[in-house]
């Protein structure tokens, strides 16, 4: 039976700025680009985190960011308009622009 070594015996080949170029490259393949949300969409998002808002009811949003998507849900303690962010009762700070969905726990 070959006990080949696979991957680990070309290593030792590659020169260092060629491992270099490849692991940025594998980094580039995890951004997740934004996702684009229409007129509607940003409307209904508003309507939720403000009816969560003022009936403190528990809302779960959908946030993106240059890593990947996640799920925080959370009663909103803070909407601030000027500076664009919703601050949940665990104290994350979400800006408007990076969520991009909300729904509401009722």
């Amino acid at each position: 039976m070959n006990k080949d070594r696979g991957a680990i015996k070309w290593n030792a080949m590659m020169l260092p700025e060629h491992v270099q170029l490849l692991r940025e490259w594998q980094e580039e393949d995890t951004i997740v680009t934004q996702p684009q949300l229409d007129e509607a969409q940003l409307e209904q998002i508003n309507i939720n985190l403000q009816r969560a808002y003022t009936e403190h009811c528990p809302i779960q949003l959908k946030v993106w960011e240059q890593t990947g998507l996640y799920t925080v849900s959370g009663a909103i303690q803070k909407i601030n308009i000027h500076e664009q962010y919703v601050k949940l009762a665990n104290s994350e700070r979400i800006q408007f622009h990076h969520i991009y969905e909300a729904l509401l726990d009722e």
